[in-house]
């Protein structure tokens, strides 16, 4: 299941048609040293790549260089601070509008991309009809050793209320049009809240059976359940923005997207429960979690201010 498939001629020329249509965007924080060999697989796929470093301290890009010298059409912004995963894929969409990209391409570091992978997007976005602004793409899971939705080989994309941010193919004329990723949230539940607010003004978003690449939503060493599999593993930082942009999200879309919210508040509820009974830190955990409740309620957004929670990580 985790090896790449054989792409087709018909496949290969797509992905060269497409080559400058596609402007892929990676956010970057504290990258790890295989960063730049993940990257590879993207050059012959995609017009541009830009690289959005948000990590505060010095030298951590300088990796990219080598990929540069190789002839890659890398851009690299760094920002010199974490301005939130929001503010960097706008980044990313403003260079997609500047060189004048239909498709955005919206990348996690820690995401291993297929060699096919966005010659598959761009085949869904042909072949499903009514065409989406979003698609998603199905990813094998290394966690838990499964992959998002099932690949039976014979549909081509399914319907979703949201898919999330790494592997997406983005319509950026649509983006644009909506006005881009919600820096207030600053990092959590932007993929989620966009994917609504897509939905909410007429359009689709669908995700592609077939699989596109290997992500875990999550850090390792997650607590495991029955049926469940491992659950995501976040500190305590983390699970303030989860409560807080999770309330937010649910508070403004409850009345059109009701069954997707109904969902997300439950799911946020059984997070609580198994992160008090199960995960590490469990006070500190609890005491984000509340604390982002509670601001989510009040409706205060941008990044934390509450400087506990950086002592907790």
């Amino acid at each position: 299941m985790k090896q790449e498939r054989q792409i087709s001629p018909s496949t290969a020329f797509t992905t060269e048609a497409a080559a400058e249509a596609v402007c892929a965007v990676v956010v970057a924080y504290f990258p790890d040293e295989d960063f730049a060999e993940r990257l590879t697989s993207l050059l012959s796929q995609v017009g541009a790549l830009v690289v959005v470093d948000n990590t505060p301290a010095p030298g951590y890009a300088q990796q990219l260089m080598g990929l540069r010298k190789s002839g890659g059409q890398i851009r690299l912004i760094e920002n010199h601070r974490n301005a939130g995963i929001a503010a960097a894929l706008n980044q990313g969409l403003e260079h997609a509008l500047q060189t004048g990209c239909k498709w955005l391409l919206t990348l996690d570091q820690d995401t291993r991309c297929y060699s096919d992978m966005v010659a598959t997007l761009l085949h869904v976005h042909e072949t499903c009809d009514p065409k989406a602004a979003v698609i998603g793409g199905n990813y094998f899971d290394a966690q838990n050793h499964q992959l998002k939705v099932p690949a039976d080989g014979e549909t081509e994309c399914l319907e979703q209320k949201t898919v999330i941010t790494s592997g997406s193919l983005v319509d950026v004329s649509v983006a644009q049009a909506v006005g881009g990723f919600r820096e207030d949230y600053f990092i959590d539940q932007v993929d989620h809240e966009f994917c609504l607010r897509v939905r909410a003004h007429g359009y689709r978003v669908v995700i592609s059976c077939k699989p596109v690449m290997e992500h875990s939503v999550g850090g390792p060493g997650g607590a495991w359940m029955p049926l469940l599999g491992i659950l995501p593993n976040h500190p305590p930082l983390r699970k303030y923005y989860i409560a807080r942009n999770t309330v937010v999200t649910v508070a403004d879309y409850w009345r059109r997207e009701p069954y997707w919210c109904l969902r997300r508040t439950v799911r946020l509820l059984l997070g609580l429960l198994l992160m008090s009974t199960l995960e590490k830190q469990r006070l500190a955990k609890i005491r984000a979690f509340a604390a982002g409740f509670m601001d989510g309620v009040r409706r205060r957004m941008g990044p934390c201010w509450r400087e506990w929670l950086y002592r907790s990580r």
